[in-house]
């Protein structure tokens, strides 16, 4: 796979009760990172030739949700992309056993047990972001060791990654894009795995089914057509994290889950979004 060495950068000014419904729908579009720095969020999009056609879809809806907010863009060389997550991604403690870290962080500066290290790139997973968070949070209050695991749309690696850190036997990583790869397996290695994360990057992943914990954290566009795929993937007694949403589409969520063969134990929200432990029937 060749490496993308440019990117289109858009910074959306929108009013704050809007921001959360205007990310969704940026990602909805294809956005492979999302950094929030008030009053505004800037997403990245490679520099192909659908760009300019994405980013004046994305310009509409803004303008229709808020007639006030502002669209402006410029390309970023993957250098430079770096260097300001670098400003940005700072050591997140998940819980009082679990740090997520940038790779230039030393681990034993951290008293932390269970430390993840990933390499900010242009993928959508580096421990910042409230859905992952709270995948976190629920990964660690359900592994209890040997777990074989299932990660659909892995991203950037982190929660298959800190899964196996936690005791999982084994992950099978589902992503279907493939700009992903070269930093799932940088952060493989920066986290010294070797084996037990099996990635497949394919519209049509095998799976080897029943698994003993699911984990989803996709935004609502992509989760609702892909989730009923799954409803069968995990044996009875397992767990399944659902995330990547947010708080207003609650109701439909889990109108969505009861028709599966899962009950919600018990949700969990961090600002403006949430997400559900759930155990199969």
């Amino acid at each position: 796979m060749d490496t993308i060495s440019q990117w289109i950068s858009a910074d959306v000014t929108i009013s704050e009760r809007h921001r959360d419904i205007a990310i969704d729908f940026a990602m909805a579009l294809g956005g492979l990172a999302i950094v929030e720095k008030d009053p505004l969020f800037q997403v990245s999009y490679p520099l192909d030739n659908e760009v300019q056609l994405i980013l004046s879809e994305l310009a509409t809806f803004i303008q229709d949700l808020d007639p006030n907010a502002s669209i402006s863009q410029y390309i970023v060389d993957q250098e430079n992309w770096n260097k300001n997550w670098q400003a940005f991604f700072k050591p997140t403690e998940i819980t009082d056993q679990l740090i997520v870290l940038p790779e230039w962080e030393a681990g034993d500066d951290f008293p932390h047990k269970v430390k993840t290290h990933i390499r900010p790139a242009m993928a959508f997973g580096t421990g910042t972001h409230e859905t992952t968070q709270l995948c976190l949070k629920m990964l660690q209050a359900s592994i209890v060791g040997q777990e074989r695991v299932l990660d659909i749309g892995t991203g950037s690696g982190i929660l298959g990654i800190t899964a196996l850190h936690l005791g999982a036997a084994e992950v099978d990583a589902l992503e279907n894009d493939p700009y992903t790869e070269e930093n799932i397996r940088d952060n493989l290695k920066l986290n010294g795995i070797q084996s037990g994360f099996n990635l497949q990057i394919t519209e049509t992943p095998i799976l080897k089914t029943p698994y003993d914990l699911l984990v989803v954290n996709i935004i609502r566009a992509r989760l609702f057509p892909l989730l009923p795929k799954y409803f069968e993937a995990v044996r009875s007694g397992g767990k399944v994290i659902v995330s990547g949403l947010l708080a207003i589409e609650d109701e439909e969520t889990r109108a969505l889950i009861a028709t599966s063969p899962w009950k919600i134990l018990k949700p969990f929200s961090k600002n403006e979004w949430i997400a559900y432990l759930c155990e199969v029937k």
